[in-house]
């Protein structure tokens, strides 16, 4: 037990790089993910954890507004990762690139997850060193800077993105469009369909 959670905290070390060569387009990026079976498991523990803290982060605000319940969340967001994946599965045959499936998976669970990360340690850290230096009356403009650094993660997590199917999956770029385009009407589709259920 020890050592697998050593091998994975070493996994998330080499993935944090392996994300940071995706951002600038780096192919070396290959060389940080562990793209076995064993690789693969571990992305998803990384993932699943990530969006657990981050939902039982957020629940403590949200708790007084009565919204919906961490289980609830945590349904949600993994439907929209299913969807984006069966996405992907159904799509990479059609464009004779199926070989990127698993590498895809797993580094796309890692920078999700590093992302996640990010915006956690970026929340507590602005609000924690605000706090300090602004005083409680600064409210506002700690949350206009959260959410300024909560759009710079979510874009550098989109352009990692690109870079994985481009690098990674060895897609040319209309071939990415094509992937992202199917990733977005599935997790609309999924989002449809969820709204019909009694989530709350």
């Amino acid at each position: 037990m020890v050592d697998r959670r050593s091998k994975l905290i070493e996994e998330g070390a080499s993935a944090v790089g392996g994300t940071w060569n995706l951002m600038l387009g780096r192919p070396d990026a290959l060389s940080r993910f562990d793209f076995s079976q064993r690789g693969l498991a571990g992305s998803f523990i990384a993932l699943i954890v990530a969006f657990v803290v981050f939902t039982a982060i957020t629940e403590m605000g949200a708790a007084a507004r009565q919204t919906m319940s961490p289980a609830g969340q945590l349904f949600i967001t993994g439907t929209l990762i299913a969807a984006r994946f069966v996405a992907l599965r159904v799509v990479l045959p059609c464009l004779d690139a199926l070989h990127g499936f698993r590498p895809v998976m797993v580094a796309s669970n890692w920078v999700n997850a590093i992302a996640v990360g990010g915006l956690v340690g970026v929340t507590f850290c602005v609000a924690f060193a605000g706090a300090l230096m602004l005083g409680p009356t600064a409210g506002e403009t700690l949350v206009a800077i959260i959410l300024t650094l909560w759009a710079a993660i979510a874009i550098a997590t989109f352009i990692a993105e690109i870079n994985i199917l481009r690098i990674i999956a060895g897609l040319r770029g209309s071939e990415v469009v094509m992937v992202l385009a199917a990733q977005l009407f599935a997790m609309i589709l999924a989002v449809f369909i969820l709204a019909q259920l009694p989530l709350d």
